[in-house]
């Protein structure tokens, strides 16, 4: 028999009247309350919570707000921090630390990247704490200075020597056992990586060089 809840939020079920024939809704005394009307059919319609229900829902609503919430900040905080970095780079004078030479990788992880040389010695490993950060996966490079890069501004020229790391360094497939020039396009040989070594300065320039101020 149909049961449903009337206005005041009671169970109500249809019963028929044996001696009239009606039916009609029965409180749990057996008495017949008054036929729900159209509003309390359509508050029951709509449907009325209890309270740990109508909680959750809350809980819910308010969660999903914050989630929105921290993400619109996170958001924020990003795009203020790449503007910031940008805005350093825009003040920061190039010549502070300018290029000296690339090493690009042609063989191994990170193939096709360039890397910025500068004036002195430039270490080269995996770990970010060196001048050049060569990590893109090749683990048989040394952490911390597996090789050093140096160009002297007197001379004018690049070397090549074996870092403070175990692993060797190849130039043009013969090891690196002490300093050793540097010519256009030699190729670098850590681990799985190869690299070859692209000049700017030399001989015919230098940033340091009266005849370019």
């Amino acid at each position: 028999m149909p049961v449903y809840r009337d206005a005041d939020g009671n169970i109500v079920e249809e019963k028929t009247d044996m001696s009239s024939g009606k039916t009609g809704p029965t409180s749990k005394d057996g008495e017949l309350p008054p036929a729900p009307t159209s509003d309390s059919r359509q508050a029951i319609g709509k449907g009325r919570l209890d309270a740990p229900t109508r909680k959750m829902r809350e809980s819910r609503l308010a969660s999903s707000a914050g989630d929105e919430k921290t993400r619109l900040v996170g958001s924020r905080r990003k795009q203020a921090d790449r503007d910031r970095l940008q805005e350093q780079a825009d003040k920061t004078d190039a010549m502070d630390d300018p290029v000296v030479g690339w090493l690009v990788i042609i063989q191994g992880p990170g193939k096709g990247r360039a890397l910025k040389l500068g004036y002195g010695a430039n270490s080269i490993g995996r770990g970010e704490t060196n001048r050049i950060s060569l990590n893109f996966g090749d683990d048989q490079i040394s952490r911390d200075q597996h090789t050093t890069v140096t160009y002297d501004p007197r001379g004018r020229k690049f070397y090549v020597q074996q870092g403070s790391g175990t692993n060797l360094t190849y130039l043009d497939d013969a090891p690196v056992l002490t300093p050793t020039e540097l010519s256009v396009r030699n190729d670098i040989t850590m681990g799985n990586t190869v690299i070859r070594f692209v000049p700017f300065c030399g001989e015919d320039f230098d940033w340091q060089s009266t005849e370019n101020d």
